[in-house]
């Protein structure tokens, strides 16, 4: 049966030729297309996909003569456009032309408005994002991604201003009135929602030859100089995919595209890849290695797209995984091979423990599930996507090992070269490459929402693994798993082992020192029994960081799931006193971070004074000043741990030191990243009002895209209640622009002490919040509300998102209302069990 929200196959396209010409002042659009198109069976009618247009004519030419359009008719909920024709058509190739016109909207999606102002006034950017199915808000077109087709794109732009699209500008002549008619390559046959084209008063890089692939980098006016670290991460990610690939790059030129306005972090179009000016612009010297390290995963990211995505591309949205979680998969090889220094799989660790959290919910999804609406299809852009769907690649990886999972995507790829796929057809790829049972195998992971919990016990045949399916709420569930491991006893190599679902099996002596996960490679929670757990902590240096970062998750997920208490975990975390690794250092500062929302008081302040005997030796360890040739995660570290002295453990010396290092760094003197980065946050909790006048400078005067984020997303953090209410209202007024408004308002939601506020706020001005705000991102405007845990909350949330609900994040909307219970029921159990602990005990 046909689904409602797809397009009749009785006439499909091959080629669009397509011309658009915005209006910049008035923030308007016209264009016209011809559209080359087979007809399949004799109709009377045909259907495109169209919203928010206007088609002002429309015609179907072909070899006996032109049949007029009698009619359109709109179906809003459809998102289609049905055309009436004068006459019935028979089979064969046709022209279906048509003229149309529409508004630049300020919503961020499909044909839009991007502004920026300087000393010459405000101008507008009109620029695309399409993905998932908004190409059909720019021009009327077959929306859907296996209804490939070939672009000629040509655009009519005022005189003087920058034109880009997805192919080499090859043409460019005066089209009168000021304007000029600007024609660009055919593309490659591609999906709609790849089509991209950006107009407006920009500057240009000078191309970077990358192997006869040039690459640019097309920015605001004076911000050439922030350009060239994302030109290098582009370069070696060019390189590195046309190597491991072994296909040459797909299309003839990349540009980036840096934009005041954009709600993603960026967009893969084919050879025109727009971004956030976080996420691609930076001076080195003054950015933190987390910061450089996003802008090197999203360079590499969109770059690995080219191929796995936009040369093969997923059939239906049901499989956007594809696209996504092998991207995110491929961008951490990249720059774990460019940086093996900043251990991006340390790193990456973090992104699997929020993935984790969300699917051990009962209200978890397989990481494919059918799609029906554009509602369904934007809901398929989660943390289960990319980081799920790249934590299971990456123990596919692991168990088949790398050479043999290489073959495979290169055959998958060869194989699948300008078409479209569904999972499957990955699986067989590597299936035929390595000789493993892969889709048997990958399956389950893919179609079985969930992961398993490995319990890891001693008996007479060795250490004997047992599975059931973990649960944050504590309870059971019958779900197994085939689950691909790596298992080593301490002093010796990895063994790659596979645990049956119907059984189980031995892993290394009983009397071994038995890492169960080795390298945290498997998508999996472990509990080590019988003395099994104690062997590893007498032997703690010798475990890798990762596989201590494993230790660690592992123990808070027990205590959230109620399987253990919160005091164990405070402290168990005592043993890391001698602890190096920054991701390690951060989950135990997340897990101690709970901890305090849960006290007060005489309590609260044996919390802190704990929280400084633990973390106080470290950075004297460290030092307060980074060596010339440190490395950059030692310096990341030395950030992590000035901030959690100084918030968590109230430190005043490292307060004070954070109100100096944030001085001179806003003065312009020479001081570590790290250390401003995490002074700012460090003075906002403790802050006053001038400094709150201060940081709105900073705020809008700071030269690069990440010091201006330091300082608006430590707005919230402020205890002050009139100071909450101006950052409140900072997101509604214009003063914060509205991609990044519904992340300071989920920050102010998380704030301690005035969370609470920010939640009758948000209550009260919802409908605001929803005329205002992208609609792609209202979600990340409620995630905070989580973190509110008393009992009247819960209900409150219950309630009022029972009124108020969020149709293109349904699925997420209800995993964060879940989240809040089960941090509702950790709070029930924990504030006593903490209250007693450091109420006896010195911490």
């Amino acid at each position: 049966m046909q689904d409602r929200y797809r397009l009749p196959r009785t006439v499909v396209p091959s080629r669009y030729d397509l011309v658009l010409e915005p209006d910049l002042e008035a923030v308007t659009f016209s264009g016209s297309t011809e559209v080359q198109v087979d007809v399949h069976e004799r109709v009377e009618e045909v259907v495109v996909n169209a919203l928010d247009l206007e088609i002002a004519g429309a015609e179907l030419r072909g070899d006996h003569g032109t049949i007029g359009v009698t009619d359109v008719a709109f179906d809003e909920e459809l998102q289609r456009a049905t055309l009436s024709l004068a006459a019935p058509v028979d089979p064969g190739p046709w022209t279906l032309a048509m003229e149309f016109r529409g508004e630049l909207n300020d919503q961020l999606v499909g044909f839009y408005r991007s502004t920026y102002t300087d000393d010459d006034g405000t101008h507008t950017i009109a620029t695309t994002q399409f993905e998932a199915a908004d190409a059909r808000r720019a021009f009327p077109c077959w929306d859907e991604p296996d209804l490939k087709a070939v672009f000629g794109i040509t655009l009519v732009v005022p005189d003087g201003v920058v034109a880009l699209s997805n192919g080499p500008e090859i043409e460019r002549e005066p089209a009168g009135a000021g304007r000029v008619r600007v024609r660009f390559a055919d593309t490659m046959s591609m999906s709609t929602y790849l089509v991209a084209f950006v107009v407006g008063r920009l500057e240009l890089t000078e191309p970077v030859d990358v192997d006869g692939v040039p690459l640019r980098v097309a920015h605001l006016p004076g911000k050439g100089h922030l350009t060239r670290f994302a030109l290098e991460a582009g370069e070696y990610s060019l390189r590195f995919f046309t190597e491991y690939y072994g296909l040459p790059y797909p299309d003839k030129k990349v540009d980036f595209v840096a934009l005041p306005d954009f709600a993603q972090g960026a967009m893969e179009n084919t050879g025109l890849i727009t971004y956030r000016e976080s996420l691609l612009l930076a001076d080195p010297d003054h950015a933190t290695q987390p910061e450089l390290e996003n802008i090197a995963d999203v360079v590499a990211h969109e770059l690995a797209h080219q191929w796995f995505g936009n040369l093969v591309t997923m059939r239906w949205w049901n499989g956007i995984w594809l696209n996504e979680a092998f991207a995110t998969f491929m961008a951490l090889l990249t720059v774990d091979a460019w940086r093996p220094d900043w251990e991006q799989w340390n790193t990456f660790a973090r992104g699997v423990t929020v993935a984790k959290e969300v699917d051990a919910l009962r209200s978890t999804r397989p990481i494919e599930y059918p799609v029906h609406s554009p509602d369904d299809a934007q809901g398929m852009f989660d943390v289960l996507t990319y980081q799920k769907g790249a934590a299971i690649l990456r123990m596919l990886e692991r168990y088949l090992g790398a050479d043999r999972f290489r073959e495979g995507i290169r055959l998958y790829l060869s194989r699948h070269a300008y078409g479209n796929t569904e999972t499957h057809d990955l699986w067989h790829a590597i299936e035929e490459a390595s000789g493993e049972p892969v889709r048997r195998i990958m399956d389950q992971w893919i179609w079985q929402g969930g992961y398993p919990l490995l319990t890891a016990s001693p008996d007479a045949s060795g250490v004997r693994l047992d599975q059931r399916r973990f649960l944050a709420d504590g309870g059971a569930d019958h779900a197994v798993w085939d689950v691909p491991l790596r298992v080593r006893t301490l002093g010796n190599d990895e063994d790659s082992v596979l645990v049956p679902a119907d059984g189980t099996i031995a892993a290394g002596p009983s009397d071994a020192a038995a890492v169960v996960n080795a390298g945290a490679s498997s998508f999996l929670r472990v509990r080590y029994e019988g003395g099994l757990l104690e062997r590893l902590i007498e032997r703690l240096p010798e475990v890798s960081p990762l596989e201590r970062y494993g230790l660690v998750d592992d123990h808070w997920a027990a205590v959230t799931s109620g399987a253990a208490p919160v005091s164990e975990f405070v402290s168990a975390a005592s043993h890391y006193g001698d602890e190096d690794d920054l991701a390690v250092w951060q989950l135990l500062m997340q897990g101690l971070g709970w901890c305090d929302r849960f006290l007060d008081g005489e309590p609260r302040e044996r919390f802190r004074a704990f929280v400084r005997r633990l973390v106080a030796p470290a950075m004297d360890r460290l030092g307060w000043e980074a060596d010339a040739d440190e490395p950059d995660r030692i310096r990341a570290l030395r950030g992590a741990l000035l901030q959690g002295l100084g918030v968590l453990g109230a430190d005043p010396n490292a307060q004070a030191a954070a109100r100096e290092f944030e001085a001179e760094a806003r003065a312009g003197k020479p001081v570590d990243p790290s250390l401003a980065a995490a002074s700012v946050n460090v003075v906002a909790a403790t802050g006053d009002d001038a400094d709150y006048e201060r940081y709105w400078t900073a705020y809008r005067d700071r030269p690069t895209p990440q010091e201006q984020y330091r300082y608006l997303f430590a707005m919230p953090l402020f205890r002050d209640a009139a100071l909450m209410d101006r950052t409140l209202e900072a997101t509604f007024s214009g003063d914060v622009r509205s991609q990044d408004a519904p992340f300071v308002f989920a920050y102010s939601l998380i704030n301690r002490d005035l969370g609470e506020r920010a939640w009758a706020t948000l209550r009260e001005r919802w409908a605001e919040i929803e005329e205002r705000f992208p609609a792609q991102l209202t979600i990340r405007t409620v995630e905070g509300v989580r973190y509110l845990t008393r009992p009247q909350h819960v209900a409150e949330a219950e309630a009022f998102f029972a009124e108020h609900p969020i149709p293109q994040s349904a699925k997420m909307l209800e995993q964060m209302l879940e989240r809040q219970r089960i941090a509702a029921a950790l709070r029930e159990r924990a504030t006593p069990d903490l209250e007693a602990y450091f109420s006896q005990s010195p911490g």
